[in-house]
């Protein structure tokens, strides 16, 4: 489950004229960065699975970013979108997506086909490296609420270069010659749109050798062609719209219908409804060793074994375990509920199912008549968690807040961890923002929520966690950002056009910020879409009782008092477009420095927006000089002989975007790599660690988290 958002605006120059004199601002490193995977472990939704049927070819798509490709050899995936796999025009900012289908060709399993960012692209060598077919550009959103639905390409069984892939609104297309060139099938018809706007397109697309082709279109039925895909009609009958369609070894066809509300079998020329019990049936696949052996899977990840090709069903298996030897809290975190993407038998071994669901990939030995199921985890390799934040305070270790399950501390960056915070309770939990108390840095805060508030701290660096005392009157308002000065005295900035709120006793009483001439109602100027990644309230780092607090509608907030007092630092917006990614940094160990950044903006690359800083408790700003649309920024352990924090920022200098650190207060900076691990995702948050010089963490939007050591 995950959501990015950009903005668009007009380019904008607010940078001074003395920045456009200053000297060159790149120097190349002396010691290279080497990027690492920060382990924290799978934890997104892996929306589709696909098997070549001799089992050597295994791949799993994400909503998020991406699809990953099963190394049997080291027994972990690998991911299939990179800045060395892609085409080179595709190896660009803010070119990141999840992958909308991805199918192995059957007859050649070196050969995928993937739909990316409305494009589709081939590969003759699994992935490693991809080109554009001629697709024309169309509309395909990864991460819409239909990303769960499946089949929405299918390559002939006996042909590689034998083609169909669905169009949310485009339609179904079809090629002969392995992408040279598309043809719409005319026969059948476009998506009809769901309520909501939405088209849900075309899923359960399959084939088989004996030349029958099955299509659906949304609240259009089941289109079926016994050509090879020449030519198609409409299957009288049966459902209108399917979430996934299966082909069994003897031909007969199943689907789910797209409401989960009924299954259904095609066979003989007629549809047969075999639906288990009124559940909400996600998926269902037929064993490829016995054609009459059926398995639904409804919500939750729950099995019904069927031996007769559905006529029966043997009842529904509830007592669900996990394991998980890769990554240890996949085991341990919210029971019983798995969020199916989709299930496939292996080829190879009798009995196995693999199952691509809400947190990672699993499989599991299924017996004739099972009454319970073990999931195993095969999700080592793949880090799919949004994140929002990554925290390093200083003596201890990194805590990252991402969606759907809250916060991890990464005690060993190369060692996944066995538990999350704030407890394993909640399938979907959101971890909006962490902060260290400038005071006492083992402190920290985070706020954590998702329908159910859970906000609170840890007195120990993030190892255990325990919910504030009391709530402020708006809280449950989702996202937001936190700021803690001490373990006392901490502020709380909701989304939502919540008011924020401070607190002097460690969150047993909540009080509202007064700030003068703000609004409380309405449009509040403190933020108004949860899913933004903004953090516009930061703690001093050196004055007990100072924070700073940003409104994009009246100017820059500050307090020296803990919280009773606000008076208005700096009148009127710091830069245009300021309501939406907007982040407050301050300086580890100087008084008064403040960093402002509008954050990711939309527009032409960089937006001329401006990295400001302050040295005066935000009173007076300069812009940072050749640095614009930074993402993100923070500060690490200052260089041998310098006197300053390292600074680190992902943006554009002197025109050329990557990560980049400063060890000289910003006059120069070094270039630390455009795309960690290869990744074209798009990088949210960063921060410096406090104890090692050079060591510097990212956190995707949509694929975990890494970090960087001065290598070799």
């Amino acid at each position: 489950m995950a959501y990015t958002n950009r903005r668009t605006g007009p380019n904008f120059l607010v940078l001074a004229i003395a920045a456009a004199l200053a000297g060159p601002a790149v120097a190349q490193p002396a010691t290279p960065l080497v990027w690492r995977p920060l382990r924290v472990g799978a934890g997104g939704w892996l929306t589709g699975l696909d098997i070549s049927p001799d089992g050597t070819t295994r791949v799993v798509r994400a909503d998020t970013y991406g699809a990953w490709l099963w190394d049997a050899g080291r027994a972990e995936w690998q991911q299939l979108v990179t800045a060395s796999s892609m085409p080179a025009e595709d190896v660009v900012v803010d070119n990141h997506a999840g992958v909308y289908e991805i199918r192995v060709a059957p007859s050649l399993p070196t050969r995928l086909y993937m739909a990316y960012r409305g494009r589709v692209y081939r590969s003759d060598n699994r992935g490693g490296i991809w080109r554009r077919t001629s697709f024309a550009p169309v509309a395909m959103d990864a991460n819409d609420k239909y990303r769960m639905c499946g089949q929405k390409m299918a390559v002939s069984p006996t042909d590689a270069d034998t083609v169909l892939v669905g169009a949310p609104r485009d339609g179904v297309f079809r090629t002969t010659d392995g992408g040279a060139s598309w043809q719409r099938v005319a026969a059948i018809p476009k998506s009809a749109q769901a309520p909501g706007g939405l088209h849900p397109g075309h899923a359960g697309i399959a084939c088989d050798a004996r030349g029958a082709v099955y299509v659906s279109s949304y609240g259009q039925g089941v289109w079926r062609s016994t050509d090879g895909g020449v030519s198609f009609a409409r299957l009288a009958g049966g459902p209108r719209s399917v979430s996934h369609g299966k082909l069994a070894a003897d031909g007969a066809y199943y689907v789910t219908a797209n409401d989960g509300a009924a299954v259904f079998r095609y066979a003989s020329e007629r549809w047969t409804e075999i639906t288990p019990d009124k559940n909400n049936w996600g998926t269902v696949v037929v064993d490829p060793f016995d054609p009459q052996r059926v398995v639904a899977v409804r919500e939750g990840g729950f099995l019904n074994v069927s031996r007769d090709r559905g006529a029966t069903w043997d009842g529904m298996v509830w007592t669900v375990r996990r394991e998980a030897q890769d990554v240890p809290w996949l085991a341990w975190t919210k029971e019983s509920y798995m969020s199916e993407g989709d299930l496939l038998f292996d080829p190879l071994v009798k009995g196995r199912l693999w199952f691509a669901e809400g947190i990672g990939v699993w499989s599991a030995d299924l017996p004739a008549k099972p009454t319970s199921v073990t999931w195993t985890s095969r999700s080592l390799g793949i880090e799919q968690l949004v994140a929002n934040q990554v925290l390093a305070p200083p003596g201890g270790a990194p805590v990252v807040a991402s969606w759907d399950r809250p916060v991890f501390r990464c005690a060993e960056p190369d060692a996944f961890p066995a538990t999350h915070g704030p407890d394993r309770e909640d399938a979907i939990l959101m971890g909006w923002s962490v902060d260290y108390a400038s005071t006492e840095p083992s402190f920290i805060a985070g706020l954590m929520n998702w329908g159910k508030e859970k906000s609170g701290y840890s007195t120990d660096g993030g190892r255990t966690w325990q919910r504030f005392p009391a709530y402020p009157r708006q809280a449950g308002k989702n996202g937001g950002a936190i700021a803690a000065s001490t373990p006392r005295n901490l502020v709380w900035a909701p989304a939502n056009n919540g008011v924020p709120h401070y607190t002097k006793d460690g969150g047993a009483t909540w009080l509202p910020v007064n700030a003068p001439g703000a609004p409380t109602t309405g449009e509040t100027g403190w933020g108004w879409a949860y899913y933004l990644n903004r953090r516009i309230v930061a703690a001093d780092r050196v004055t007990p009782g100072t924070f700073y607090l940003y409104n994009y509608l009246r100017g820059l907030y500050r307090t020296t008092d803990g919280g009773d007092t606000w008076t208005l630092a700096k009148p009127g917006a710091l830069t245009p477009f300021s309501g939406y990614n907007a982040k407050l940094t301050t300086v580890p160990g100087k008084a008064g420095h403040v960093f402002f950044t509008a954050g990711q903006l939309d527009g032409g690359n960089p937006v001329q927006s401006p990295l400001l800083r302050s040295t005066d408790g935000g009173a007076t700003w300069a812009a940072v000089p050749r640095v614009l649309e930074v993402y993100a920024c923070g500060f690490g352990k200052t260089a041998p002989g310098a006197a300053y924090p390292t600074i680190f920022v992902v943006g554009w200098v002197d025109g050329v975007y990557g990560v980049w650190r400063s060890d000289d207060e910003a006059r120069t900076w070094v270039p630390l790599g455009a795309f960690p691990l290869g990744s074209l995702d798009q990088i949210k948050t960063i921060d410096g660690d406090k104890d090692t010089y050079g060591k510097v963490y990212v956190g995707f939007a949509g694929s975990g988290y890494a970090y960087g050591v001065l290598g070799p």
